[in-house]
């Protein structure tokens, strides 16, 4: 695997983000996605929100340098959650397991957070990997599918590193 990093989102991301966030194979399984991928004005307000909000950080995943997709770290109702999605050219390769690695390393804050799509067991895979347990399964609803389905609620709990 090429060298992973992860540097701050800048202002010439944005274009790449919104490819790599409508990419079809890619919003079915992330599934809790935007209503529309495909509507440029609310990607990019969504994007200043998040950018605005000092309770975000906002990471683009690099592999050699290169744009990779991205890693969040965000509070929802006092709990710190964490996110990342890859881009098609990266993916199976390591570079999500790296990533999320990587962010787990930055965030201070203990329990860490996370959602998946139950059927989505790269990602799955990617959190265990990282030392995320599995505390919950719920419904949801996911607007990529447009409709409910289950979803596993992760947890790094505050003593173990997810390394």
């Amino acid at each position: 695997m090429a060298h992973v990093d992860l540097r701050p989102f800048d202002d010439d991301d944005a274009d790449a983000v919104f490819e790599m966030m409508r990419d079809p194979d890619a919003v079915r399984q992330a599934a809790f996605t935007a209503d529309d991928p495909s509507d440029r004005s609310a990607f990019d307000a969504w994007l200043e929100r998040h950018r605005s909000d000092d309770r975000v950080t906002m990471l683009v995943v690099t592999e050699d340098g290169g744009f990779s997709g991205t890693a969040a770290a965000f509070t929802v109702d006092g709990d710190r959650e964490v996110t990342y999605w890859i881009a098609r050219h990266a993916r199976g390769r390591g570079v999500a397991s790296a990533a999320l690695r990587l962010l787990v390393t930055r965030e201070g804050e203990r329990p860490l957070y996370a959602r998946v799509a139950a059927d989505n067991a790269a990602s799955v895979a990617v959190l265990r990997k990282n030392g995320f347990s599995e505390i919950r399964r719920q419904r949801s609803y996911a607007p990529a599918r447009g409709e409910e389905i289950d979803e596993l609620v992760f947890a790094l709990p505050p003593t173990l590193d997810g390394i």
